[in-house]
């Protein structure tokens, strides 16, 4: 338990120096047992946490353990937990290249034809696409899990998505996992980026 939770506080100085959790922007996620979760207290630090601002929660949102308040977005974490079993962790971030590609696209984002995506579990080559949904923001926790899991009911093999002007979550069945999914989204959207400003997309 205290291993996982170690992890996520370094990962979490880690992204905050990088710049991808701004202010008390972001959350971050494990899942110790089957329904066990713990996350992010709201309003947390992300580069600087500590072990008591982490909340232990069940599948179904109930607050187990700790002194401070889940995240607001702690259902859309607990909504990948429910879909994918195998899913060990989730990260959101509101990184620069995250957040700006999310108001310049449409519905969806699509990585197509680059090498990094074999940093994906089950891509072999970069004959590949994958397409990152664009969902809007809300302030309806309800209302947007819902869509959420339209989205990712709907696309099989989906990596991540994107919430319009707030950043990206992605998973990984283990905390490393999430955390390289992050480093090729980021880069991904960064080239993407160069792209659409530069017209060449």
């Amino acid at each position: 338990m205290y291993g996982e939770i170690s992890e996520l506080i370094n990962i979490g100085r880690e992204l905050h120096l990088r710049g991808w959790l701004p202010a008390t922007g972001g959350n971050l996620s494990a899942r110790l047992k089957e329904e066990l979760i713990c996350i992010t207290a709201s309003g947390s630090h992300k580069g600087h946490l500590t072990m008591e601002d982490f909340v232990f929660v069940d599948l179904r949102g109930n607050v187990l353990e700790g002194r401070g308040k889940p995240s607001a977005e702690t259902e859309l974490h607990l909504l990948v937990y429910r879909l994918f079993p195998e899913v060990r962790s989730v990260l959101h971030v509101h990184s620069l290249n995250s957040t700006l590609i999310s108001r310049l696209s449409g519905d969806k984002v699509v990585l197509e034809g680059y090498e990094l995506l074999k940093a994906f579990n089950g891509i072999r080559t970069h004959q590949t696409t994958i397409e990152v949904p664009v969902l809007e923001n809300s302030q309806d926790m309800r209302e947007l899990s819902k869509k959420v899991e339209e989205a990712l009911r709907e696309g099989p093999g989906t990596y991540g998505f994107l919430l319009r002007s707030h950043g990206l979550y992605t998973w990984g069945g283990s905390i490393r996992e999430a955390y390289i999914r992050l480093e090729a989204f980021d880069f991904l959207f960064e080239c993407e980026l160069k792209l659409l400003l530069g017209g060449k997309r």
